[in-house]
């Protein structure tokens, strides 16, 4: 009784033996009642017995289940590490995510659905009939799984399983990223270095070659000094050294330096020389103009300057990078400042000097914000809060 329907069941069966046995078996028979002492010892025998007996077979039935339990978990843990493990070595051998799911026989799909689960990156949700959907919590886009209801998948295994799953999805687009934008400048340097070390060459190779190595080299620093940028920002580990700063000669620096990076484009700067100081990092807001601007000198036509101008209005400072660009379609604006997002039709760069710039501002108490048309160019605007200047020197 007690390994089938538990301990309390079995004592009451114990209890009601020992009484069943008092009412029709003992002396007087029919009563509850004992004459003779004999028999109550018996009877107390009778009762502990059934007791010990119904604790250690409850016990055992408990131990049982228990085992049953973790033999169910470790069944699960295993399938969940095997699809874990199906899915990163198909994520890190092959092209990005959406590349993989786009086909049908394609590794990454191949490991989801061999364990009765489909992947799906997308705005909202599209269940087939008969599936069950769990949202995938990923940085910088939506996903979605999906389990059939013959998959065997209980929605706790799915909620699980989800968050590392998110994790593999979203460290392959930034692998993705990164090995494709390290891999240009790289493969230029070796092409260039080659050139050079294969024999004879005329000045004006020799000078091409040695121009190469300086762009790409400082297009690789560059790169890798944005990745640590980017993951201090993720780290929140900007540590901005706030200091008065002087927008306009921030300003005019980062614009200077685009000027000679971009000799062939027009920068107009419509900054006053009185605008108020803000308290910020001048070294970081200087890197974020600079970005701003030379994302704007890229979306430009060469033939329309960039314009930077400053207001002061409603208790803040604020400056404003424009360009005349095509614009970023609607579907893309709210994804502009995420990692590697290059918003207008998959321009030119890394995709993280907008993520910069915006860690940057933020992080020195400012903000930033986007205005766009589309054909009608891309505005950045830059603000800060307006504060006491302070006392000028006697």
């Amino acid at each position: 009784m007690a390994s089938r329907h538990g301990e309390i069941a079995a004592l009451a069966t114990a209890v009601a033996s020992v009484l069943t046995l008092n009412f029709f078996f003992i002396e007087p028979r029919h009563r509850l009642t004992i004459s003779d002492s004999r028999n109550v010892a018996a009877l107390g025998v009778f009762l502990i017995a059934g007791m010990l007996v119904s604790r250690l077979a409850a016990a055992a039935r408990q131990r049982a289940h228990e085992s049953e339990l973790r033999a169910r978990e470790a069944a699960a843990r295993d399938r969940e590490s095997s699809l874990l493990a199906a899915v990163a070595s198909s994520l890190l051998s092959e092209g990005s995510v959406e590349a993989q799911l786009s086909s049908p026989g394609g590794r990454l799909t191949d490991a989801v659905s061999r364990a009765g689960l489909r992947l799906e990156l997308a705005p909202a949700p599209a269940p087939h009939e008969g599936e069950e959907t769990v949202p995938l919590q990923l940085r910088s886009r939506r996903g979605w799984l999906y389990s059939r209801s013959d998959s065997g998948w209980q929605r706790e295994e799915l909620d699980r399983v989800v968050e590392p799953l998110a994790r593999l999805v979203d460290v392959a687009a930034v692998l993705h990223a990164i090995s494709h934008d390290l891999r240009s400048p790289l493969t230029a340097i070796t092409t260039a270095t080659g050139a050079l070390s294969s024999g004879p060459l005329s000045d004006d190779d020799r000078r091409e070659l040695l121009s190469v190595l300086r762009s790409e080299s400082t297009r690789l620093a560059r790169l890798v000094d944005d990745l640590l940028d980017l993951s201090r920002i993720e780290a929140d580990a900007v540590n901005p050294r706030p200091d008065w700063c002087d927008l306009h000669d921030t300003v005019a620096s980062a614009a200077e330096h685009v000027r000679r990076e971009h000799p062939e484009h027009d920068v107009e700067l419509l900054v006053a020389a009185d605008l108020p100081l803000v308290r910020a990092d001048p070294a970081q807001m200087e890197r974020v103009f600079s970005n701003l601007i030379e994302n704007a000198v890229k979306f430009s036509p060469e033939d329309r300057p960039v314009r930077v101008s400053a207001s002061v209005a409603g208790e803040r400072v604020t400056v404003r990078v424009t360009d005349e660009g095509r614009g970023i379609p609607p579907t893309a604006r709210a994804r502009v400042f995420e990692p590697f997002f290059r918003g207008r039709s998959g321009g030119a760069g890394s995709g993280l000097g907008l993520t910069i710039s915006k860690g940057f501002v933020e992080a020195n108490g400012g903000r930033i914000q986007l205005g766009t048309r589309p054909g009608a160019g891309t505005s950045f605007a830059v603000s800060f809060p307006l504060v006491p200047q302070p006392a000028a020197p006697a």
